[in-house]
Protein backbone atom coordinates (compact mmCIF):
# COMPACT_ATOMS: atom_id res chain seq x y z
CA UNK A 1 0.00 0.00 0.00
CA UNK A 2 1.43 3.59 -0.27
CA UNK A 3 2.09 5.82 2.21
CA UNK A 4 0.66 9.64 1.67
CA UNK A 5 2.89 11.53 4.01
CA UNK A 6 0.89 14.85 4.41
CA UNK A 7 -0.53 14.70 8.26
CA UNK A 8 1.10 16.53 10.99
CA UNK A 9 2.76 14.87 14.01
CA UNK A 10 -0.02 17.12 16.07
CA UNK A 11 -2.67 15.46 13.85
CA UNK A 12 -1.42 11.67 14.47
CA UNK A 13 -1.37 12.30 18.18
CA UNK A 14 -4.67 13.82 18.87
CA UNK A 15 -6.28 10.85 16.33
CA UNK A 16 -3.97 7.92 18.59
CA UNK A 17 -5.79 10.13 22.12
CA UNK A 18 -9.33 9.35 20.24
CA UNK A 19 -8.97 5.57 19.01
CA UNK A 20 -6.75 4.87 22.58
CA UNK A 21 -7.31 6.71 25.56
CA UNK A 22 -10.46 9.15 24.28
CA UNK A 23 -12.51 8.00 27.75
CA UNK A 24 -9.49 9.60 30.42
CA UNK A 25 -9.42 12.54 28.16
CA UNK A 26 -13.26 12.80 28.32
CA UNK A 27 -12.88 12.73 32.07
CA UNK A 28 -10.72 15.52 32.47
CA UNK A 29 -7.16 14.13 32.64
CA UNK A 30 -6.37 15.05 29.03
CA UNK A 31 -2.78 15.68 29.59
CA UNK A 32 -1.95 12.13 30.34
CA UNK A 33 -3.98 11.02 27.48
CA UNK A 34 -2.23 13.15 25.00
CA UNK A 35 1.36 12.07 26.72
CA UNK A 36 0.27 8.38 26.67
CA UNK A 37 -0.24 9.24 22.65
CA UNK A 38 3.03 11.06 22.24
CA UNK A 39 5.13 8.39 23.17
CA UNK A 40 3.09 5.90 21.17
CA UNK A 41 3.44 7.52 18.00
CA UNK A 42 7.22 7.29 19.06
CA UNK A 43 7.13 3.79 19.55
CA UNK A 44 5.49 3.14 16.43
CA UNK A 45 8.50 5.47 14.61
CA UNK A 46 11.04 3.85 16.47
CA UNK A 47 9.27 0.74 14.55
CA UNK A 48 9.32 1.91 11.37
CA UNK A 49 6.52 3.82 10.45
CA UNK A 50 7.12 5.84 7.28
CA UNK A 51 7.70 9.91 7.97
CA UNK A 52 9.57 12.72 6.14
CA UNK A 53 10.56 16.27 7.29
CA UNK A 54 8.92 19.26 5.72
CA UNK A 55 10.71 22.23 5.21
CA UNK A 56 11.29 23.50 8.43
CA UNK A 57 11.72 20.13 10.33
CA UNK A 58 7.77 19.57 11.19
CA UNK A 59 6.93 15.67 10.63
CA UNK A 60 4.99 14.74 7.77
CA UNK A 61 2.93 10.99 8.48
CA UNK A 62 0.19 9.10 6.74
CA UNK A 63 -2.59 9.18 9.41
CA UNK A 64 -3.67 5.61 7.64
CA UNK A 65 -0.41 3.85 8.07
CA UNK A 66 -0.29 4.91 12.00
CA UNK A 67 -3.95 3.88 12.29
CA UNK A 68 -3.62 0.07 10.87
CA UNK A 69 0.26 -0.10 12.62
CA UNK A 70 -1.80 0.04 15.82
CA UNK A 71 -4.43 -2.68 14.59
CA UNK A 72 -1.90 -4.76 13.16
CA UNK A 73 -0.15 -5.21 16.64
CA UNK A 74 -3.11 -7.98 18.10
CA UNK A 75 -3.10 -8.62 21.37
CA UNK A 76 0.74 -8.08 21.65
CA UNK A 77 1.42 -7.28 25.26
CA UNK A 78 4.50 -5.08 25.15
CA UNK A 79 2.17 -2.50 22.98
CA UNK A 80 0.34 -0.53 25.73
CA UNK A 81 -1.29 1.00 22.78
CA UNK A 82 -3.22 -2.18 21.58
CA UNK A 83 -5.23 -3.37 24.83
CA UNK A 84 -6.08 0.60 25.16
CA UNK A 85 -7.70 0.77 21.63
CA UNK A 86 -9.60 -2.57 22.43
CA UNK A 87 -10.45 -1.68 25.12
CA UNK A 88 -11.99 1.97 24.19
CA UNK A 89 -13.95 0.31 21.61
CA UNK A 90 -15.57 -2.39 23.22
CA UNK A 91 -16.58 0.46 25.97
CA UNK A 92 -18.00 2.76 22.79
CA UNK A 93 -20.05 -0.63 21.68
CA UNK A 94 -21.55 -0.83 25.11
CA UNK A 95 -22.41 2.53 25.37
CA UNK A 96 -26.28 2.67 24.59
CA UNK A 97 -28.82 1.33 25.72
CA UNK A 98 -30.76 -1.21 24.24
CA UNK A 99 -34.51 0.12 24.55
CA UNK A 100 -35.38 3.25 21.98
CA UNK A 101 -34.30 6.07 23.35
CA UNK A 102 -34.87 9.79 22.51
CA UNK A 103 -31.26 11.40 20.86
CA UNK A 104 -30.40 14.76 20.24
CA UNK A 105 -27.37 14.99 17.34
CA UNK A 106 -26.00 18.60 17.03
CA UNK A 107 -23.62 18.80 13.98
CA UNK A 108 -21.41 21.76 12.91
CA UNK A 109 -20.64 21.48 9.14
CA UNK A 110 -18.25 23.85 7.46
CA UNK A 111 -17.23 23.94 3.38
CA UNK A 112 -14.10 25.10 2.96
CA UNK A 113 -14.40 24.49 -0.67
CA UNK A 114 -17.10 24.37 -3.05
CA UNK A 115 -17.74 25.15 -6.72
CA UNK A 116 -19.98 28.51 -7.71
CA UNK A 117 -21.71 28.52 -11.03
CA UNK A 118 -23.33 31.41 -12.60
CA UNK A 119 -26.96 31.82 -12.63
CA UNK A 120 -27.45 29.09 -10.00
CA UNK A 121 -27.81 28.67 -6.46
CA UNK A 122 -25.14 27.09 -4.14
CA UNK A 123 -26.43 24.27 -2.66
CA UNK A 124 -24.84 22.63 0.78
CA UNK A 125 -26.41 19.37 2.15
CA UNK A 126 -26.57 18.18 5.72
CA UNK A 127 -27.93 14.52 6.46
CA UNK A 128 -31.41 13.98 7.90
CA UNK A 129 -32.79 10.84 9.82
CA UNK A 130 -33.92 8.73 6.91
CA UNK A 131 -36.43 6.11 7.60
CA UNK A 132 -40.46 6.85 9.20
CA UNK A 133 -39.68 5.75 12.17
CA UNK A 134 -36.95 7.96 13.31
CA UNK A 135 -37.89 11.32 11.69
CA UNK A 136 -38.13 14.09 14.68
CA UNK A 137 -37.81 17.55 14.64
CA UNK A 138 -35.01 19.23 12.95
CA UNK A 139 -33.61 22.92 13.34
CA UNK A 140 -31.01 24.24 10.58
CA UNK A 141 -29.49 27.74 10.75
CA UNK A 142 -26.68 28.99 8.63
CA UNK A 143 -23.89 31.07 10.32
CA UNK A 144 -21.74 31.96 8.09
CA UNK A 145 -22.50 34.09 5.70
CA UNK A 146 -24.79 36.12 7.17
CA UNK A 147 -26.82 37.06 4.30
CA UNK A 148 -27.01 35.45 1.09
CA UNK A 149 -29.58 32.55 2.36
CA UNK A 150 -32.09 31.69 -0.59
CA UNK A 151 -34.18 28.89 1.14
CA UNK A 152 -34.03 25.51 3.30
CA UNK A 153 -35.52 22.48 1.63
CA UNK A 154 -36.16 18.92 3.59
CA UNK A 155 -36.37 15.79 2.11
CA UNK A 156 -36.33 12.22 2.92
CA UNK A 157 -32.73 11.94 4.30
CA UNK A 158 -31.52 15.32 3.89
CA UNK A 159 -32.06 19.18 4.53
CA UNK A 160 -30.79 21.42 1.70
CA UNK A 161 -29.72 24.61 2.09
CA UNK A 162 -29.38 26.88 -0.85
CA UNK A 163 -27.51 30.25 -1.08
CA UNK A 164 -27.42 32.94 -3.77
CA UNK A 165 -23.82 33.42 -3.30
CA UNK A 166 -20.89 33.28 -0.88
CA UNK A 167 -18.38 35.56 -0.14
CA UNK A 168 -14.76 33.98 -2.44
CA UNK A 169 -12.48 31.67 -0.28
CA UNK A 170 -14.89 32.09 2.61
CA UNK A 171 -16.45 28.66 4.27
CA UNK A 172 -20.20 28.60 4.31
CA UNK A 173 -21.18 26.73 8.16
CA UNK A 174 -24.28 25.94 9.12
CA UNK A 175 -25.70 23.68 12.27
CA UNK A 176 -28.21 21.35 12.69
CA UNK A 177 -30.11 20.34 15.45
CA UNK A 178 -32.14 17.31 15.23
CA UNK A 179 -34.01 14.86 17.81
CA UNK A 180 -34.98 11.07 16.62
CA UNK A 181 -35.77 7.76 18.83
CA UNK A 182 -33.44 5.16 17.94
CA UNK A 183 -32.92 1.58 19.69
CA UNK A 184 -30.93 -1.93 18.86
CA UNK A 185 -32.14 -3.29 16.04
CA UNK A 186 -31.64 -7.36 15.47
CA UNK A 187 -32.10 -10.34 13.34
CA UNK A 188 -35.19 -12.16 14.67
CA UNK A 189 -33.81 -15.46 13.50
CA UNK A 190 -37.74 -16.34 12.35
CA UNK A 191 -37.54 -18.26 8.71
CA UNK A 192 -35.16 -17.46 6.51
CA UNK A 193 -35.16 -17.68 2.90
CA UNK A 194 -33.61 -20.47 0.49
CA UNK A 195 -30.23 -20.14 -0.76
CA UNK A 196 -31.22 -19.34 -4.56
CA UNK A 197 -34.45 -18.41 -3.86
CA UNK A 198 -36.22 -16.13 -5.99
CA UNK A 199 -36.56 -12.82 -5.08
CA UNK A 200 -39.32 -10.28 -5.12
CA UNK A 201 -39.13 -7.52 -7.99
CA UNK A 202 -39.16 -4.27 -5.30
CA UNK A 203 -36.00 -5.97 -3.84
CA UNK A 204 -34.35 -6.90 -7.37
CA UNK A 205 -32.69 -3.15 -6.72
CA UNK A 206 -29.82 -4.77 -4.62
CA UNK A 207 -28.71 -7.35 -6.57
CA UNK A 208 -27.45 -5.28 -9.27
CA UNK A 209 -24.05 -6.45 -10.31
CA UNK A 210 -22.93 -2.62 -10.52
CA UNK A 211 -23.11 -0.08 -8.12
CA UNK A 212 -20.27 1.91 -6.61
CA UNK A 213 -17.37 -0.18 -5.34
CA UNK A 214 -19.81 -3.41 -6.05
CA UNK A 215 -19.16 -4.67 -9.37
CA UNK A 216 -18.49 -7.79 -11.08
CA UNK A 217 -15.31 -9.91 -9.81
CA UNK A 218 -14.00 -13.79 -10.74
CA UNK A 219 -12.54 -13.49 -7.08
CA UNK A 220 -15.64 -12.82 -5.49
CA UNK A 221 -17.57 -14.97 -6.89
CA UNK A 222 -14.90 -17.73 -6.43
CA UNK A 223 -15.32 -17.09 -2.41
CA UNK A 224 -19.26 -16.66 -2.49
CA UNK A 225 -19.29 -20.41 -4.33
CA UNK A 226 -17.17 -21.71 -1.85
CA UNK A 227 -18.97 -20.14 1.12
CA UNK A 228 -22.30 -21.77 -0.18
CA UNK A 229 -21.28 -25.47 0.91
CA UNK A 230 -23.32 -25.95 3.46
CA UNK A 231 -25.15 -23.14 3.65
CA UNK A 232 -28.91 -23.95 3.04
CA UNK A 233 -30.03 -20.62 3.50
CA UNK A 234 -29.64 -16.83 2.96
CA UNK A 235 -29.05 -16.52 6.96
CA UNK A 236 -26.57 -19.48 6.85
CA UNK A 237 -24.58 -18.02 3.78
CA UNK A 238 -24.46 -14.79 5.44
CA UNK A 239 -23.23 -16.01 8.45
CA UNK A 240 -20.80 -18.03 7.19
CA UNK A 241 -19.60 -14.70 5.06
CA UNK A 242 -19.00 -13.13 8.29
CA UNK A 243 -17.08 -15.65 9.61
CA UNK A 244 -14.48 -15.56 6.53
CA UNK A 245 -14.57 -11.84 6.90
CA UNK A 246 -13.91 -11.35 10.54
CA UNK A 247 -11.38 -14.27 10.19
CA UNK A 248 -9.57 -13.28 6.95
CA UNK A 249 -9.49 -9.30 6.60
CA UNK A 250 -8.30 -6.83 9.31
CA UNK A 251 -10.29 -3.72 9.81
CA UNK A 252 -7.97 -0.59 8.88
CA UNK A 253 -8.15 2.45 6.56
CA UNK A 254 -7.37 2.53 3.01
CA UNK A 255 -6.52 5.15 1.02
CA UNK A 256 -8.56 5.04 -2.08
CA UNK A 257 -5.99 5.46 -4.72
CA UNK A 258 -4.62 2.70 -3.51
CA UNK A 259 -7.86 0.17 -4.66
CA UNK A 260 -7.62 -2.00 -7.93
CA UNK A 261 -9.46 0.44 -10.65
CA UNK A 262 -10.07 -3.26 -12.31
CA UNK A 263 -11.21 -5.19 -9.35
CA UNK A 264 -11.89 -3.23 -6.21
CA UNK A 265 -13.48 -5.74 -4.27
CA UNK A 266 -11.21 -8.63 -5.67
CA UNK A 267 -8.21 -6.70 -4.67
CA UNK A 268 -9.50 -6.33 -1.08
CA UNK A 269 -9.13 -10.57 -1.29
CA UNK A 270 -5.79 -10.30 -2.15
CA UNK A 271 -4.80 -6.70 0.57
CA UNK A 272 -6.81 -8.07 3.52
CA UNK A 273 -7.48 -5.06 4.76
CA UNK A 274 -11.07 -2.65 4.32
CA UNK A 275 -12.53 0.16 6.51
CA UNK A 276 -15.88 -0.09 7.03
CA UNK A 277 -17.05 1.03 3.31
CA UNK A 278 -15.08 -1.49 1.86
CA UNK A 279 -16.03 -4.44 4.28
CA UNK A 280 -19.48 -3.49 4.06
CA UNK A 281 -19.53 -3.69 0.02
CA UNK A 282 -17.21 -6.42 0.03
CA UNK A 283 -20.07 -8.24 1.68
CA UNK A 284 -22.91 -7.34 -0.52
CA UNK A 285 -20.80 -8.12 -3.43
CA UNK A 286 -20.37 -11.72 -2.03
CA UNK A 287 -23.90 -11.52 -0.59
CA UNK A 288 -25.10 -10.73 -4.29
CA UNK A 289 -23.32 -13.05 -6.36
CA UNK A 290 -25.49 -15.65 -4.69
CA UNK A 291 -28.83 -14.24 -5.48
CA UNK A 292 -28.95 -12.18 -1.78
CA UNK A 293 -30.15 -9.10 -1.83
CA UNK A 294 -27.94 -6.78 -0.35
CA UNK A 295 -27.14 -2.95 0.20
CA UNK A 296 -24.51 -0.43 2.02
CA UNK A 297 -26.21 1.97 4.65
CA UNK A 298 -24.84 4.81 6.20
CA UNK A 299 -25.10 7.11 8.72
CA UNK A 300 -24.02 8.15 12.27
CA UNK A 301 -22.57 6.18 14.95
CA UNK A 302 -24.11 7.58 18.41
CA UNK A 303 -21.79 6.90 20.98
CA UNK A 304 -21.64 9.32 23.03
CA UNK A 305 -17.52 9.54 23.64
CA UNK A 306 -17.62 8.56 19.90
CA UNK A 307 -20.42 10.03 17.87
CA UNK A 308 -19.32 9.88 14.17
CA UNK A 309 -19.87 8.65 10.06
CA UNK A 310 -20.30 5.41 9.80
CA UNK A 311 -21.69 2.35 7.34
CA UNK A 312 -22.53 -0.90 7.36
CA UNK A 313 -24.63 -3.82 5.80
CA UNK A 314 -28.29 -4.98 5.49
CA UNK A 315 -28.81 -8.19 3.92
CA UNK A 316 -32.22 -9.40 2.70
CA UNK A 317 -32.62 -12.86 4.67
CA UNK A 318 -36.34 -13.27 3.67
CA UNK A 319 -38.82 -11.39 1.80
CA UNK A 320 -39.79 -7.85 4.14
CA UNK A 321 -36.43 -9.01 6.42
CA UNK A 322 -33.35 -7.09 6.51
CA UNK A 323 -30.84 -7.60 8.95
CA UNK A 324 -27.64 -5.42 9.62
CA UNK A 325 -23.91 -6.70 9.45
CA UNK A 326 -21.05 -4.01 10.82
CA UNK A 327 -17.68 -5.05 9.67
CA UNK A 328 -16.74 -2.47 12.48
CA UNK A 329 -17.25 -5.80 14.55
CA UNK A 330 -13.67 -6.57 14.01
CA UNK A 331 -12.28 -4.17 16.14
CA UNK A 332 -13.72 -5.85 18.93
CA UNK A 333 -12.76 -9.24 18.36
CA UNK A 334 -9.76 -8.95 16.84
CA UNK A 335 -10.27 -11.44 13.83
CA UNK A 336 -11.69 -13.82 16.20
CA UNK A 337 -15.31 -14.67 15.14
CA UNK A 338 -15.43 -17.73 17.61
CA UNK A 339 -14.85 -14.68 20.72
CA UNK A 340 -18.19 -15.52 22.97
CA UNK A 341 -18.80 -12.27 24.10
CA UNK A 342 -17.69 -10.03 20.87
CA UNK A 343 -17.26 -12.62 18.05
CA UNK A 344 -20.88 -11.83 16.55
CA UNK A 345 -21.11 -8.55 18.69
CA UNK A 346 -23.01 -6.89 15.47
CA UNK A 347 -23.61 -9.68 13.51
CA UNK A 348 -27.46 -9.32 12.55
CA UNK A 349 -27.92 -6.51 15.18
CA UNK A 350 -26.87 -2.85 15.69
CA UNK A 351 -27.14 -0.39 18.24
CA UNK A 352 -28.94 2.60 17.82
CA UNK A 353 -27.60 4.91 15.31
CA UNK A 354 -28.45 7.51 12.97
CA UNK A 355 -29.11 6.31 9.49
CA UNK A 356 -29.30 8.69 6.59
CA UNK A 357 -28.37 6.99 3.51
CA UNK A 358 -29.42 3.59 1.45
CA UNK A 359 -27.68 3.29 -1.81
CA UNK A 360 -28.58 3.65 -3.78
CA UNK A 361 -31.84 4.97 -3.67
CA UNK A 362 -31.64 7.22 -0.89
CA UNK A 363 -28.58 9.53 -0.45
CA UNK A 364 -27.72 13.22 1.03
CA UNK A 365 -25.31 13.83 -1.84
CA UNK A 366 -22.51 16.76 -1.83
CA UNK A 367 -24.62 19.64 -3.65
CA UNK A 368 -21.79 22.35 -4.61
CA UNK A 369 -19.39 20.72 -2.29
CA UNK A 370 -17.58 17.29 -3.95
CA UNK A 371 -15.35 15.80 -2.52
CA UNK A 372 -11.85 16.20 -4.36
CA UNK A 373 -10.53 13.72 -6.68
CA UNK A 374 -7.96 12.44 -4.00
CA UNK A 375 -8.82 13.53 -0.31
CA UNK A 376 -7.78 11.54 3.61
CA UNK A 377 -9.79 12.08 6.45
CA UNK A 378 -9.12 13.10 10.07
CA UNK A 379 -10.83 12.95 13.84
CA UNK A 380 -9.81 14.53 17.00
CA UNK A 381 -11.49 15.62 20.48
CA UNK A 382 -11.85 19.48 20.07
CA UNK A 383 -13.76 21.31 22.60
CA UNK A 384 -15.51 18.37 24.21
CA UNK A 385 -16.92 17.47 20.54
CA UNK A 386 -15.94 14.95 18.17
CA UNK A 387 -14.04 16.75 14.65
CA UNK A 388 -13.97 14.65 11.53
CA UNK A 389 -12.55 16.42 9.03
CA UNK A 390 -11.86 15.78 4.95
CA UNK A 391 -8.70 17.07 3.34
CA UNK A 392 -7.46 17.10 -0.23
CA UNK A 393 -4.53 15.34 -1.82
CA UNK A 394 -2.06 15.93 -2.40
CA UNK A 395 -1.22 19.31 -0.53
CA UNK A 396 -3.70 18.59 2.55
CA UNK A 397 -6.10 21.89 2.76
CA UNK A 398 -9.17 21.10 4.27
CA UNK A 399 -11.86 20.48 2.62
CA UNK A 400 -14.88 19.82 5.17
CA UNK A 401 -15.10 19.91 8.85
CA UNK A 402 -17.74 18.25 10.79
CA UNK A 403 -18.09 18.75 14.40
CA UNK A 404 -20.56 16.70 16.66
CA UNK A 405 -22.16 16.09 20.11
CA UNK A 406 -25.09 13.62 20.87
CA UNK A 407 -27.18 13.97 23.91
CA UNK A 408 -29.84 11.31 25.03
CA UNK A 409 -32.65 13.32 25.62
CA UNK A 410 -34.59 10.32 27.93
CA UNK A 411 -36.82 7.21 27.28
CA UNK A 412 -38.75 7.16 24.12
CA UNK A 413 -42.39 7.85 24.76
CA UNK A 414 -44.62 4.40 24.80
CA UNK A 415 -46.47 5.90 21.18
CA UNK A 416 -43.27 6.41 19.73
CA UNK A 417 -41.67 3.00 20.72
CA UNK A 418 -44.71 1.12 20.03
CA UNK A 419 -44.53 2.56 16.61
CA UNK A 420 -41.88 1.46 15.19
CA UNK A 421 -38.92 3.52 17.01
CA UNK A 422 -36.28 0.80 17.25
CA UNK A 423 -36.53 0.59 13.33
CA UNK A 424 -33.18 2.20 11.85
Amino acid sequence: MSHILVASADDIVEQILVQCWLFEARAGDYASARANAERTLERLLSRGLPAKSAPGGALLLDPYAANNAIKSRVGEPADEAWPHWQRTTRRNAVSLPCAPRTYRVTLRREWHSYAATAGRPLIFRLPLPLRGAQRGAARVRLLEPRNGLREIRETAGRVELRLDAAPAGEPVVAELVVEFIGGEVRDPMGTSAPLGAAVESDDQLWLREREGLIAPSAAVAALAADLANGSATARDFVHAAWDWLMTNMQFGDVHREDLDPDDALGGLLRTRVADCVLGSSLLAGICRARGIPARVVSGFLLHPANLGPHSWAEVRLAAGLWAPFDFGSWCYCAGDPADPEWGRFFRGRVDARLLAEVAPRDFTGWGSAPPPARWYRLERLRDGRMEHSLHALPGGNLVRRDLLDLEVVGPASAAAASSGGTEL
